[in-house]
């Protein structure tokens, strides 16, 4: 082969006749995790200088074990991904609280931990301070498909994605990959009062019944006096609502009210609560226990500890809530007779409604139980929010005047049934409509004075608590 003249000699790493391009010596690798910490940047960090998320549910961690001795064979195979603390601090000021490391978790926490269980000192991450201000409502979602949780923590992180996060029932069903009646239901639990959301927690008080109570009372502290009578009286949860509603128990005796009262009234209550009782002869106290049931609420609000079983305050106030159940039964006369109001009528209803203050999760409940129960509800939509959303959707004039005509009447009776605020003139027009539009005649004593000190007429026929006289 013949040599070419002038050609250069061959050098180690040129190839073959030509410049070689690699270096005599192989450059070290480079390192991609820095402390460069801008958005996106992959770090190396100690795991002592990052804390667990804050909005994240321990349980969710699952077993740290196997995945412990995973990364001790394997490595890490995934990095975590942390925020700035200072950052998190800006928008999540209370949640930080207690946060004195530089980074916080946004997700990749089980990782973390099960580092720290596999000996590490170190982490990978990457920096992503722009999922800060979402970050609870993804971990929320993430938590409620991973931990097993009760019906009433779910109704709280519901209720959390719903109020705090602006989702509405849909878009909750959606992102949890659930339906949107199960939603419904779970958030009816929070309207429970605490003292009766704690039994639903240790399964003391079924979903179902909890519900009832929830549908058939209005006021928190009629719900703890049903609840009580369930514990105390074994009575079964509907019938002790008729109970609360009637001021009878099933077999026939007398239920003291509970007394609504002032803050004042209560402190000088409990003080008298330690006073030394009067002693009473075995005789007497069998005679006071056939004149009235004593039935004892759950803690913390004991009657029996608190002196709160005596005759009300306000002596009608059994009558008020006969005469609530003889208005419900009014407005359902009104939605079953399909009853068509006038302009007037229709316009001051809803003037009561909007200008008010109404509870309208509650007052759509009750009037959507009241179209179902008037055979009304053309949908066939278990749910209350779903059905109202498919009437505005429907299009259809006649069925959207309908359900907001019934839900401004529910609305109205809700405000009027509380037995913790006093009528004012929009509760007394409440009762003159139904007056005028149901033929609805007061029977009770209390609300009849409550309706002339308003002006409202009616027909003054005797009452039964007069004719008893």
């Amino acid at each position: 082969m013949r040599s070419l003249k002038g050609g250069a000699a061959n050098r180690r790493g040129s190839g073959v006749g030509g410049e070689g391009t690699a270096p005599e010596e192989p450059k070290a690798p480079q390192n991609f995790y820095q402390r460069v910490e801008t958005e996106g940047a992959g770090l190396e960090l100690d795991l002592t200088d990052i804390s667990p998320n804050p909005f994240n549910d321990i349980r969710s961690m699952g077993d740290l074990d196997s995945l412990a001795e995973s990364i001790k064979e394997d490595g890490l195979l995934q990095d975590i991904v942390v925020m700035h603390a200072a950052e998190f601090a800006k928008i999540w000021p209370k949640q930080a609280e207690g946060i004195e490391t530089k980074f916080v978790i946004a997700f990749g926490e089980r990782r973390w931990r099960a580092s720290e269980k596999a000996g590490k000192t170190k982490i990978t991450a990457v920096l992503k301070n722009a999922v800060i201000s979402k970050i609870r409502r993804v971990l929320l979602v993430e938590n409620l498909q991973r931990v097993g949780y009760t019906p009433m923590e779910e109704a709280r992180n519901f209720w959390r994605l719903h109020k705090e996060e602006g989702l509405s029932y849909r878009e909750i069903a959606k992102e949890v990959k659930i339906g949107s009646t199960h939603v419904s239901r779970r958030l009816q639990l929070m309207q429970l009062p605490p003292a009766l959301q704690g039994p639903v927690d240790k399964q003391e008080l079924g979903v179902t019944a909890a519900r009832d109570l929830v549908e058939g009372l209005e006021s928190h502290e009629q719900m703890e006096w049903a609840w009580a009578l369930v514990q105390n009286e074994e009575v079964k949860v509907k019938a002790a609502i008729k109970a609360v509603i009637s001021g009878r128990l099933p077999d026939g005796r007398a239920l003291d009210v509970p007394e609504q009262r002032t803050e004042a009234e209560e402190t000088k209550a409990e003080a008298g609560a330690d006073a030394e009782p009067e002693e009473t002869t075995h005789e007497e106290g069998a005679e006071q226990s056939e004149k009235k049931a004593v039935v004892a609420k759950p803690e913390p609000k004991s009657p029996a500890q608190k002196g709160r079983v005596v005759p009300a305050a306000d002596r009608f106030a059994r009558e008020r809530n006969n005469a609530a159940a003889d208005r419900t039964a009014a407005c359902l006369h009104l939605v079953s007779s399909e009853f068509t109001p006038d302009d007037k009528q229709l316009s001051d209803l809803f003037a009561r409604t909007m200008l008010s203050p109404i509870q309208q999760g509650p007052a759509k409940t009750k009037a959507h139980a009241w179209l179902r129960e008037a055979g009304r509800e053309v949908l066939g939509v278990s749910d209350s929010d779903s059905y109202f959303q498919a009437v505005l959707s429907s299009g259809n004039d006649e069925l959207i005047r309908l359900a907001t005509f019934v839900t401004a009447l529910a609305a109205s009776e809700i405000r009027a049934k509380d037995n913790r605020r006093q009528w004012d003139r929009t509760d007394a027009a409440h009762v003159e409509f139904l007056i005028q539009a149901a033929n609805y005649q007061p029977e009770s004593t209390w609300e009849r004075e409550q309706l002339t000190k308003f002006n409202v007429t009616f027909v003054a026929e005797k009452t039964a608590d007069e004719a008893a006289v």
